[in-house]
């Protein structure tokens, strides 16, 4: 987990549950613009890829601070330890693993197919 992993992790539990769409455009400009963010300079980073995918950037990183957000992200890692989860992104969609490495467009398209079919 590198430095800026949690506070990443908090941008997306408080996008994830304003807007779907923004969500995945946040994590795909994010895995994207990961080598350009460090630790310094991760709030300048985040809150702009976060305006960029439709977000209200200084709402976002306010709530990635709540003690809720970080509780949410910490129940997260303990479920993801606790069924092997080493890398992200990692997803179970109807009990299958899909690995990291696969393109954030390819695993949406996973997802919402898998959504569609119940």
């Amino acid at each position: 987990m590198h430095n800026w992993a949690q506070k990443a992790a908090g941008y997306v539990d408080c996008i994830g549950r304003a807007s779907n769409d923004a969500v995945w455009k946040f994590i795909q400009k994010t895995f994207e613009e990961q080598a350009n963010i460090t630790e310094a300079n991760s709030d300048e980073k985040l809150k702009g890829i976060a305006k960029a995918a439709g977000a209200n950037a200084d709402e976002i990183a306010a709530c990635a601070l709540k003690p809720d957000t970080k509780a949410r992200i910490e129940a997260s890692l303990a479920l993801g330890r606790s069924v092997g989860v080493t890398a992200t992104p990692t997803l179970f969609i109807n009990g299958r693993l899909v690995s990291g490495g696969a393109p954030v467009d390819l695993l949406k398209k996973i997802a919402d197919f898998q959504a569609s079919q119940k």
